[in-house]
């Protein structure tokens, strides 16, 4: 899975990328870094989710 980085467009517009994705975006970098730490905990949920829904003894 590709790390969620910060970038600042051309227009001072900062978002949020995994790879070449654009997944999130905001006016200030300080915004944009509490919608990556968002995103981060959404990810970490969403595979916590997934391996509780994994057959017991099934290769993880």
């Amino acid at each position: 899975m590709e790390p969620l980085t910060i970038r600042q467009t051309h227009t001072g517009y900062w978002v949020v990328q995994s790879g070449a994705v654009e997944l999130a975006g905001a006016i200030t970098r300080q915004a944009a870094e509490a919608e990556r730490d968002l995103l981060r905990r959404l990810r970490d949920r969403a595979r916590e989710a997934a391996r509780e829904h994994e057959p017991a003894g099934s290769p993880a």
